[in-house]
């Protein structure tokens, strides 16, 4: 069965990623399933695409789908169709026309670039009346690429590609995510054999003369159906189907690093590729699905095929950590993503970590002065290019005593000792971040030694303390010190028991207490203004 430029629609991702081994797989194959999609018919459906939540591909309407051969070759044109699909891949709605192609020339399928807003479609080329109304398989027929915008909720032919041409087809488009580079196929003259396929980069509203891939990936029989792997994958791989490269049987696909000579073409093995035509393969970023379509036993003469893999994808899952009073960012807080990993929080205030689909994850965050606060996040199934974001607030310790650890003083010394130093600056940050917090500061001794003794001795090491964080630019009248001496005991020995080595450790302890105080009214923002990521990314909160 003839074949020439069925379209095939293409959704690319420019990837820059370093070239690796040469038959570097996409992923393990040999775990692929495979079933046909709910719409497919007893006629031909083929190219299938994603464009978010739903599937384009091209078929015969359905008041033709039961006509002859004869009447479908007498005015049977291609036409784009598109049908709603869930989390998985699976068609979740019946087919629907898309109205604004519903013409009297064969459509679709399509290439879509979000960042430029851009539908590329493949029509046959109707400028030569010649080919007018003539059945698609007719290899007699011409293609052009056009280019699509929406206005008002509909698609409306924005441009020509420049190098479309009567005397030969130019089908088959596949674009970049910037919008600036075209792949597609074509017979036009000087190629290496019937179809091969080109690029085009547009700079400045122009594109540039269309340049062959070259003996490598072109042969001397047919290739066509390009297709980009997007950023979820591992590396850049061009896709594309042909009847050279020793296929089994008419169209095989088969892939190949972009951008290093050093990397093989790759034969996609069973269930992928069969002694039957197997072409037009779109892999849509950040799932575990995929679709081809080939004309095996079916349905229909060509049917569309789900694929569904074994691929361990990660979701980027960030958490910000905010003042509940402020809602500013707490720097230098720490977040414990399920005892997996602790992360110190920048001045940004936020935290990431990846984890895959459905995840369970206690996240907690603790900051210097705050009481600890965590959250239950349950990462499900998301949809693609989605980042999970998440606040975590934190109330400061106000009318609370907090424990200093890590203070030290040599035996029967006040003097600060260097390894205290970490502590205490925390303290100085703490207060620096809230400029009208007033802190007392306290020193403890333990039980040993009289209580006079005890008194000057903590008052002494209390005042260092102070003394430290004032040369740290703290305002004196902020900063109190207090020695307790051993009035505040947590352990006390008895005739029962006496305080071991670590009771008496613990009671020698530095405290500080924080007061009660006005604070500032909270930063007029909601939890979604927290976005630092690109534009092109989608964001949710996380469950």
């Amino acid at each position: 069965m003839k074949r020439l430029f069925i379209l095939a629609l293409i959704l690319n991702s420019c990837l820059t990623g370093n070239a690796q081994s040469a038959k570097t797989d996409l992923f393990d194959w040999s775990s692929v399933k495979m079933s046909e999609i709910g719409t497919n018919t007893i006629r031909s459906d083929f190219g299938p695409t994603v464009i978010e939540d739903t599937i384009y591909f091209s078929s015969f309407r359905d008041e033709l789908i039961r006509k002859s051969d004869e009447e479908l070759r007498a005015n049977g044109f291609y036409t784009l169709h598109k049908a709603a699909i869930d989390d998985s891949g699976n068609v979740k709605s019946g087919r629907k026309i898309i109205d604004e192609f519903f013409i009297r020339f064969h459509a679709g399928p399509v290439s879509w670039c979000a960042k430029t807003g851009e539908l590329f479609l493949t029509q046959s080329n109707y400028v030569d009346p010649s080919v007018n109304y003539k059945p698609f398989r007719n290899e007699d027929i011409k293609l052009r690429i056009i280019i699509a915008k929406r206005l008002n909720g509909k698609w409306k032919i924005s441009e020509e590609f420049p190098f479309n041409n009567p005397d030969y087809s130019v089908g088959h488009p596949a674009i970049n995510e910037s919008g600036d580079t075209l792949y597609f196929a074509s017979d036009m003259p000087g190629g290496f054999g019937a179809t091969d396929l080109y690029f085009s980069v547009r700079k400045n509203q122009k594109w540039s003369q269309p340049v062959n891939l070259g003996s490598q990936i072109n042969t001397s029989e047919k290739e066509e159906f390009p297709f980009l792997t997007g950023s979820s994958y591992p590396g850049r791989f061009l896709i594309f189907a042909s009847t050279g490269h020793n296929s089994k049987g008419g169209f095989d696909l088969f892939y190949k690093r972009l951008n290093d000579p050093a990397s093989e073409i790759v034969h996609f093995p069973e269930p992928i590729n069969t002694t039957f035509d197997d072409f037009s393969m779109t892999l849509p970023d950040f799932v575990e699905y995929g679709y081809l379509t080939s004309n095996r036993p079916g349905t229909g003469s060509d049917d569309i095929y789900k694929l569904t893999f074994d691929k361990y994808l990660e979701y980027l899952l960030q958490i910000l950590v905010l003042d509940a009073k402020t809602w500013k960012p707490i720097p230098g807080a720490l977040v414990d993503f399920c005892k997996i990993e602790n992360y110190k929080v920048g001045s940004d205030g936020w935290a990431s970590h990846t984890f895959k689909k459905y995840s369970l994850c206690d996240v907690k965050a603790t900051a210097f002065g705050y009481r600890d606060n965590h959250k239950l996040i349950k990462i499900r199934a998301p949809k693609q290019g989605t980042v999970l974001r998440d606040t975590i607030f934190l109330d400061l310790m106000v009318n609370e005593k907090i424990v200093l650890r890590n203070i030290y003083y040599d035996f029967d010394k006040w003097d600060i000792l260097a390894e205290s130093s970490v502590e205490l600056d925390r303290l100085v940050e703490l207060m620096k971040e809230n400029p009208e917090m007033k802190v007392e500061l306290s020193s403890h001794t333990d039980e040993r030694g009289s209580v006079p003794y005890n008194l000057n001795l903590s008052q002494k090491r209390a005042q260092s303390a102070v003394n430290y964080i004032v040369s740290k630019g703290i305002d004196p009248s902020r900063i109190k010190a207090i020695g307790y001496g051993k009035s505040q005991l947590i352990y006390k020995s008895t005739p029962e028991h006496k305080c071991t080595p670590a009771e008496h450790r613990e009671n020698r302890r530095t405290e500080i207490y924080i007061p009660g105080f006005l604070r500032g009214e909270p930063v007029k923002q909601q939890k979604g203004d927290y976005s630092n990521g690109s534009p092109d990314q989608k964001h949710q909160e996380a469950q």
